[in-house]
């Protein structure tokens, strides 16, 4: 009789890669040797093509930024103004950002992120935090992503900070772990409760505000996630580097040719998704 292969550290805290999809498509996954300072999974293109990614992640880039509502008055806006007249009315309106390469840099992780642990952990984003940004020119403050069992609030909290660099850095793996210190507690709770509020779910939003008390209680477990997003060669900085006190840590590390030029044409095919 075959015996059951034993769940990695990383998989104990955010789930098996995912083995169907896009990222089973997309990524190649390693859960390296953890240790008690070390939890890693390395994320390496299978080949996927590139115009089958930029499909995906422009459509991920207008859900994440754009609410259902919004997209439908675009689309009644094109309606009654012709396609000069449209493109006109929309110049420094589209609600995500178009012109600041750093912006588009971090949401984009923070986007890919998010979609990745929800396909591995079950977990859900409850409040798409890139829809509220005051200034879509600018990243928004406090948690780049938080996740949540949602039949269950108050059961576990994923946690997640996102890292682009086009040239691998030390300094920005150490920025992630401290950001993820198991000292730092979620701080857009009251955020993302009063989104759910607006929303019209207020018990859901009640159970948010329990919550806050719980993880100071540390009745609740929070899973830290950070996200390197970097060169080809970027995992070996976090095999070298990688080295926290927080044992519910996971790193988890994405390599590519020529990053920057995947963003921009990202958010390019989504800016033409919304304007066509």
């Amino acid at each position: 009789m075959a015996t059951k292969k034993q769940l990695t550290a990383q998989s104990k805290l955010i789930g098996k890669h995912p083995q169907s999809g896009l990222f089973f498509d997309w990524f190649k996954c390693e859960d390296t040797p953890a240790t008690a300072h070390k939890k890693h999974r390395k994320l390496t293109n299978k080949g996927i093509s590139k115009a089958t990614l930029i499909d995906h992640l422009s459509q991920w880039i207008v859900k994440h930024h754009v609410t259902e509502a919004r997209l439908a008055r675009i689309e009644r806006k094109k309606q009654l103004l012709d396609k000069h007249g449209f493109a006109n009315y929309m110049d420094g309106r589209v609600p995500f950002p178009v012109k600041s390469a750093t912006t588009q840099k971090g949401n984009l992780g923070e986007i890919i992120l998010a979609e990745y642990l929800t396909e591995s952990s079950g977990l859900e984003i409850l409040v798409y935090k890139l829809r509220y940004n005051p200034n879509v020119e600018q990243s928004m403050k406090g948690d780049d992503l938080l996740l949540f069992e949602k039949q269950n609030i108050q059961n576990k909290v994923i946690m997640g900070e996102s890292k682009f660099r086009a040239t691998k850095s030390k300094q920005a793996l150490d920025d992630i772990v401290k950001s993820l210190s198991n000292k730092n507690l979620p701080i857009s709770l009251t955020f993302v409760s009063d989104r759910l509020e607006e929303m019209g779910d207020v018990d859901l939003a009640d159970e948010v505000d329990d919550l806050i008390t719980n993880l100071h209680t540390k009745k609740t477990p929070v899973i830290y996630v950070g996200f390197y997003h970097s060169e080809t060669s970027a995992y070996k900085t976090i095999e070298k580097h990688l080295n926290s006190s927080n044992s519910d840590l996971v790193i988890v590390s994405y390599g590519e040719d020529n990053p920057n030029q995947l963003i921009k044409d990202c958010f390019k095919e989504a800016l033409k998704m919304v304007m066509k």
